[in-house]
C-alpha cells in the first residue's frame, strides 16, 4: 500500500515546531509591550528549543499510553515512529538550553525558569496519572495553557529593569494567552467526541470563546476612556499597547468561536492547524496596528 503524501502545511505540526513559532510570536508582542528592548539572542533561541522539548516529549508520553497505534493521530504516531531521533535531538536541546542558561543569560532568567520548570512538571504529573480512557480534561490544559503563556513570557519579563516577578504571573495580557492556549487545547480534545457529548462540548468552547472576547473588549474600552489599569504608564502608554493587544485577543477569541462552529467540516489534522493559527493571530493583528500606528518603539 501506498503512503499518503503529507500536505506541507502539516509539517510543522508532525515535528512539534507550530509550537515554538507560536510561543516565539508572543514573546515578541510581550517584549513590545513590556519595553524590554534589549533581548539577546540565546533568550529567543533557548524558548524556541525549550518550548519544543516540552511539546516533543508530551507527544512521545501520549504515544507510549495508547497501546492501539491505530487510534493515534498523525503527530503522534510520527513521534512514536521516530522517537529515537526525537530522543536524541532533544538531549542536545537540553544540553544547549541548560548552557545558554548557565554561562550566557541574566540570573534572573534562571529564577523564572525554575518556575516554569515546576509547571511544566505539575503538568507531566497529571498527564502521566491519567486514565489512558479518558480525554485530556480541563484541569491538565489549564496548567498546559498556564505553562506555555508562562514560558513564552517568563524569559522576556526576566529583562525588564522595572518589573517584578508577581506581575507576570497576574498579568492580564499573559493570562489571557493562556485562555487562548487552554481553549487551543480543550478544542483539539473535544474534536473526538460525539453526539450529546459533542454538543455539550461545544456549548464549553463556546463560553470559553466569549469571555475572553468580553475581557479583550472590556480593555478596549478602558482605553478609550483612558482607564487602563492593567499597566503603569510610565512603562508604556496603553494606547500604543492595549488597543492592538485587545482588537488581537477579539480576532483570535472570534476565529476560535467560528472554527467550533465549523469544526466538523474539517479533518481532524486541518482543524488542530487552523485553531493554532487563531491563536497567533493576535500577534498579526498587534504588528499590523503598531505599523499603521507608526509608533517609532516597535
Amino acid at each position: 500500500m501506498e503512503k499518503e503524501k503529507v500536505p506541507w502545511w502539516l509539517w510543522p505540526n508532525l515535528l512539534s515546531l507550530d509550537a515554538p513559532l507560536v510561543a516565539l510570536a508572543w514573546a515578541w508582542m510581550f517584549s513590545n509591550a513590556w519595553g524590554v528592548v534589549s533581548v539577546p539572542w540565546q533568550i529567543w533561541a533557548t524558548l524556541g528549543i525549550a518550548v519544543w522539548i516540552i511539546y516533543a516529549l508530551d507527544r512521545i508520553v501520549d504515544a507510549r499510553r495508547e497501546s492501539n497505534s491505530k487510534l493515534l493521530d498523525a503527530r503522534h504516531h510520527f513521534h512514536q515512529r521516530y522517537s529515537k531521533v526525537f530522543f536524541r535531538v532533544i538531549a542536545i536541546g537540553t544540553f544547549l538550553c541548560l548552557y545558554a542558561v548557565l554561562f550566557n543569560l541574566a540570573q534572573t532568567v534562571l529564577q523564572y525558569g525554575l518556575f516554569v520548570i515546576l509547571c511544566a512538571a505539575i503538568y507531566f504529573v497529571i498527564a502521566l496519572n491519567q486514565s489512558k480512557s479518558e480525554q485530556s480534561g480541563l484541569g491538565k490544559n489549564l496548567v498546559g495553557g498556564l505553562t506555555f503563556s508562562y514560558g513564552a513570557s517568563a524569559g522576556i519579563h526576566a529583562y525588564s529593569p522595572v518589573l517584578p516577578f508577581g506581575d507576570m504571573v497576574f498579568s492580564s495580557e499573559v493570562l489571557l494567552f493562556a485562555a487562548l492556549c487552554l481553549i487551543n487545547m480543550t478544542a483539539i480534545d473535544f474534536w473526538r467526541l460525539k453526539g450529546e457529548d459533542d454538543e455539550d462540548a461545544a456549548a464549553v468552547l463556546n463560553l470559553g470563546t466569549l469571555l475572553v472576547a468580553g475581557f479583550a473588549m472590556y480593555i478596549y474600552i478602558s482605553t478609550l476612556k483612558r482607564e487602563a489599569f492593567f499597566f503603569n504608564e510610565d512603562y508604556y502608554h496603553e494606547q500604543v499597547f492595549y488597543k492592538p493587544f485587545a482588537v488581537g485577543v477579539l480576532v483570535g477569541s472570534a476565529g476560535l468561536f467560528l472554527l467550533n462552529q465549523a469544526r466538523r467540516k474539517f479533518e481532524a489534522e486541518a482543524y488542530r492547524v487552523l485553531v493554532d493559527v487563531a491563536v497567533v493571530a493576535p500577534v498579526f493583528v498587534f504588528w499590523v496596528m503598531v505599523v499603521l500606528d507608526g509608533d517609532p518603539r516597535t
